[in-house]
């Protein structure tokens, strides 16, 4: 059986932990071929696959990320394996640490088969920050070399019978999903709008305006992070935030003001945007450091 081993790591704490499970896997009788990400992306019949992440911020690396988005339709095919290291203390080697929420959406996607949270490691002299920072308190080499090697044993055993788990239906993902809740948040401001311009001059209504937006995308960012899959804090603000300033082009200044001047209006067009922006973002944020909750497996 042949086994694809990959990673992503900025240090090299989990490469060296993914070639401690390729060693464990040879040992065990398994045809292993450990890649690195840009090798893996291109890797050709494997009949499994096990996959790490550093953790940064609660986040894989973007080669992890990257490696399972790309390969998504291959890794469901076949049983796969994720693993995350990060702790800079003993605590993955006292207790399970489940995945985090971006790494458990990943498994649902491929329908993975487990994953083990793995201790960190920081170099003494690490450079950048906070990694700098850090290391003044959490330096050291936190794997404990025998629980990897113990799990990669128990992979190698579970390999004949393993096979492709059903995947999880991520509403999150979908582009529809993302833009149907930008598209009602902007209703909600819009509807407040035309009340307070009935209510109040158009200076004092787009001062108000600039208040009511924050806390109208915050309830409906809220909601859409909650979706299981939802799409990373960044891509899913800036989708919030083009959505908010082409309805605000399309609808207002061509429709109601018959020409292009509100472009003009910082206050009017780009400050909401940026608002709208900015609060999906924070709260896109704050949703990944909650932690997962496990969910039934449903077909998709």
């Amino acid at each position: 059986m042949r086994v694809l081993v990959t990673w992503g790591s900025k240090r090299g704490g989990t490469e060296g932990i993914a070639r401690v499970i390729a060693d464990t896997l040879a040992r065990e009788g398994c045809d292993v071929e450990l890649a690195a990400p840009s090798d893996a992306l291109h890797a050709r019949a494997f009949d499994a696959a096990i996959v790490g992440g550093a953790l940064y911020a609660m986040r894989w690396h973007r080669d992890a990320r990257r490696f399972v988005e790309r390969r998504e339709h291959d890794l469901r095919l076949v049983p796969t394996w994720f693993f995350s290291s990060g702790p800079l203390d003993d605590s993955a080697s006292r207790e399970a640490i489940p995945p985090t929420r971006q790494v458990a959406s990943l498994m649902e996607r491929v329908g993975a088969q487990g994953h083990a949270t793995f201790g960190g490691y920081l170099a003494p002299d690490a450079k950048g920050f906070p990694a700098s920072a850090m290391a003044k308190k959490s330096a050291g080499d936190h794997r404990d070399l025998a629980r990897v090697r113990a799990w990669a044993t128990d992979v190698a055993r579970a390999l004949p019978s393993a096979r492709p788990r059903p995947i999880v239906r991520q509403p999150g993902r979908s582009l529809w999903t993302l833009v149907a809740h930008a598209v009602t948040g902007w209703l909600v401001c819009g509807l407040a709008m035309l009340a307070l311009l009935v209510l109040a001059p158009l200076g004092v209504a787009l001062t108000i305006d600039a208040l009511v937006v924050p806390i109208v995308f915050a309830f409906v960012a809220r909601s859409y992070f909650s979706l299981r899959g939802a799409r990373e804090p960044l891509p899913a603000a800036l989708g919030f935030a083009a959505t908010f300033a082409l309805l605000d082009v399309a609808f207002v200044a061509g429709l109601v003001q018959g020409n292009l001047r509100v472009l003009h209006s910082v206050l009017g067009v780009w400050l909401p945007a940026a608002l709208a922006l900015l609060v999906t973002w924070t709260v896109g944020l704050v949703a990944s450091f909650t932690p997962s909750k496990p969910r039934p497996r449903r077909a998709a």
